[in-house]
């Protein structure tokens, strides 16, 4: 086994006592013992901070603290991250089974690569969708979820998470690593299962609004028209689904 492949799971919450555990055990049934496990929890008020503390001699670090949002959570978790690659596996997310960080580590050692990247179950109504990332399309979208993302941990901490924008610096994030030319591959793992539910059409025109600005600032040419076009289109659509409701 490569020791030269480590992992720093980052999981953020908020006030949720609900789904926490979960996403806890998932993490610590890793086989694979090359691993740190950081919670970055906002300062919750319903009991989560408590269930985290149960298992705090398996943590790497965990605090409890008010913070200004989930990205901000985020790259508090990646300034204590000291391994080779970094994911987030945020409350309510788990990884798809035990073998997840064996499997990755058997393409993670290869030098060329500053992104990997698999595939999602989704889950909605009990079940599961397997959901493959449909690169190189749709790139005005995530067209990997992040809970399947490992990124060099280097270059997350000179890039962090941009703050301004509250629910799409993921997006601005991969879309600049493109720009300054890291290198992607998508890797044939099922990496996480991703909970869906609970995402309603408000929130997600802001996230596609979010989108538009990361478009209007990082696309060029014809990419930028194309990309626009899409995007406002799926809002327009979406705002009118809502009218007929």
């Amino acid at each position: 086994m490569n020791k030269k492949c480590t992992f720093s799971i980052v999981t953020v919450s908020l006030n949720s006592s609900k789904l926490i555990s979960k996403t806890i055990e998932s993490v610590l049934q890793q086989e694979y013992p090359f691993k740190e496990y950081i919670i970055i929890d906002g300062g919750s008020t319903d009991g989560t901070a408590d269930i985290i503390s149960k298992y705090q001699n398996q943590l790497s670090y965990w605090c409890s603290e008010p913070d200004g949002g989930i990205y901000q959570g985020m790259n508090k978790g990646i300034q204590h991250a000291k391994n080779k690659w970094i994911i987030f596996m945020n409350a309510g997310d788990t990884f798809a089974d035990s073998h997840v960080l064996s499997n990755i580590a058997l393409y993670a050692d290869d030098e060329k690569y500053d992104v990997l990247y698999g595939d999602i179950f989704t889950t909605k109504n009990e079940e599961l969708k397997l959901k493959t990332a449909s690169e190189p399309c749709n790139k005005q979208r995530m067209y990997f979820c992040h809970q399947a993302a490992f990124v060099k941990t280097s270059i997350l901490k000179a890039t962090p998470f941009n703050t301004k924008f509250k629910m799409s610096a993921d997006l601005f994030f991969f879309k600049h690593c493109r720009l300054l030319g890291y290198h992607f591959l998508h890797v044939p793992v099922t990496v996480a299962v991703y909970d869906s539910r609970g995402i309603s059409n408000t929130q997600r025109i802001k996230g596609l609004q979010e989108n538009i600005r990361i478009v209007k600032e990082l696309d060029k040419g014809w990419d930028r028209i194309r990309f626009l076009c899409k995007l406002y289109y799926v809002v327009f659509w979406i705002k009118l689904t809502k009218r007929g409701h």
